[in-house]
C-alpha cells in the first residue's frame, strides 16, 4: 500500500526548496557580480595601459630639455582654454607642486622625415636628415645674429621638405605644397641643436623655444641651399648662440591636457599636436585628439633623465561603494 505525503511534510519539502532556492539564487549572483567586476577590471586596465602606451610612443620623440608643465586649474576649465598662468621645467615637477602644473608640453623631432624615403634611382632609402654637422664646414655669417651655413651630411634637405609638407597637409595646415620650402618659410620645421648633453640646446626654460611668447632662442630658421647645406638663423637672435655637432628637425609642439566634466566629476585627456611656440602659438592652436574618458588623476615628472607617467581612470557604471567607482591607476616610464 503506497503512502502519500501529508500536507505538513509537502509544506516541509517547499521550505527546505526555497531556502536551497535562494542560497544558489545568492551564490549565483554573487558569482554573475564577481564576473562582471573582473570584466570590468580587466577592461579599465586595458584601456589605461593603452592610454599610458600611447602618451610614451609620442612622449619617446620629445627633445628632452624642451619639456615644460603648465600651470592652469583643471576644475574651471582653464586647462582647456589655455589659459596658462605660468610654466616651469618638468625637472622642477614634485610632489608638493604636481597637481599646480597639470599639463605638460614639449618640443617634438620629427621621426618621419628622418627615417627619409625610398630612392628610386639609387635604389635605397635617402634619409632625411641624419642629425649631426660637420664643424669643419661651417660657415658663420654673424656669431652675434645666430646666423650660420652648416653642412649636414648624409642628409638631404628635400627629402625633409617633401615628408613634412605631407605630413603638415593630411592634418589640414595651411602649406603650399606647390612650394617645396614652405615649411620652412612658415617656421613649421624648424632646427634645434642638440646642446652639449645631446638633450636640446638650453640656456633657461623661460629664454628658450618660444614657450608663451617668451624669446624663441635655441630655435633656428632654416634655408635650405644645397640637399646638405643650409643656413640656419636663430629666430630670436642672442649672443650665446652656438653650432653644436648634433641636432634635430622638429615638426612643431605636443601637449597633453585634461578637460574637467562637471556631469562625471573627472575629466578627458586630449592629445594637442602641430602647434609653433616660436611662432607665438600655443595648444588651443593645435589639432585636437582624444586619448581618454573618465580619467581622475594623470601626473608626471623627470627622474634621473626618465619621464614618470601616473594615470588612474574610473568606471562611472560600476560602483565599489556609494562614494567610490571602480578605478584603475597604472604608471609608465618612458626613457
Amino acid at each position: 500500500m503506497k503512502r502519500a505525503f501529508t500536507l505538513l511534510e509537502l509544506i516541509v519539502v517547499l521550505v527546505i526548496l526555497g531556502i536551497l532556492a535562494t542560497i544558489a539564487t545568492e551564490i549565483l549572483l554573487k558569482v554573475y557580480k564577481n564576473y562582471a567586476f573582473t570584466k570590468a577590471t580587466n577592461s579599465l586596465a586595458y584601456k589605461t595601459d593603452l592610454v599610458l602606451n600611447t602618451i610614451a610612443s609620442k612622449l619617446e620623440t620629445r627633445i628632452p630639455n624642451t619639456v615644460i608643465a603648465s600651470e592652469c586649474n583643471i576644475s574651471n576649465n582653464e586647462c582647456k582654454d589655455g589659459n596658462v598662468k605660468g610654466f616651469v621645467s618638468i625637472s622642477d615637477i614634485n610632489a608638493s607642486n604636481a597637481s599646480k602644473y597639470p599639463v605638460i608640453e614639449w618640443i617634438n623631432k620629427d621621426i618621419y622625415s628622418k627615417r627619409g624615403e625610398w630612392n628610386l634611382s639609387l635604389k635605397r632609402v635617402t634619409p632625411g636628415w641624419a642629425g649631426f654637422v660637420d664643424l669643419n664646414k661651417t660657415i658663420i655669417n654673424n656669431p652675434n645674429g645666430g646666423d650660420y651655413n652648416i653642412t649636414i651630411p648624409y642628409s638631404d634637405i628635400n627629402v625633409t621638405s617633401d615628408i613634412l609638407t605631407a605630413y603638415f597637409d593630411s592634418w589640414g595646415l595651411n602649406i603650399n605644397t606647390a612650394d617645396p620650402n614652405d615649411v620652412y618659410n612658415k617656421k613649421y620645421a624648424t632646427l634645434i641643436f642638440s646642446g652639449a648633453d645631446g638633450r636640446g640646446d638650453f640656456i633657461d626654460i623661460n629664454q628658450s623655444y618660444g614657450w608663451y611668447s617668451t624669446p624663441a632662442k635655441n630655435v633656428y630658421e632654416i634655408i635650405p641651399i644645397t640637399k646638405d647645406v643650409i643656413r640656419v638663423k636663430e629666430i630670436n637672435h642672442s649672443n650665446q648662440a652656438t653650432v653644436y655637432e648634433g641636432f634635430y628637425i622638429s615638426n612643431g609642439a605636443f601637449a597633453i591636457v585634461p578637460v574637467y566634466s562637471a556631469d562625471t566629476n573627472d575629466f578627458n585627456l586630449t592629445l594637442k599636436q602641430n602647434y609653433f611656440p616660436w611662432n607665438d602659438q600655443n595648444y588651443t592652436d593645435a589639432n585636437t585628439s582624444l586619448l581618454a574618458t573618465h580619467v581622475t588623476q594623470f601626473k608626471f615628472k623627470e627622474q634621473n633623465g626618465l619621464l614618470r607617467l601616473y594615470l588612474c581612470i574610473q568606471d562611472p557604471s560600476i560602483k565599489i561603494n556609494d562614494n567610490e567607482n571602480l578605478t584603475v591607476c597604472k604608471e609608465r616610464i618612458v626613457f
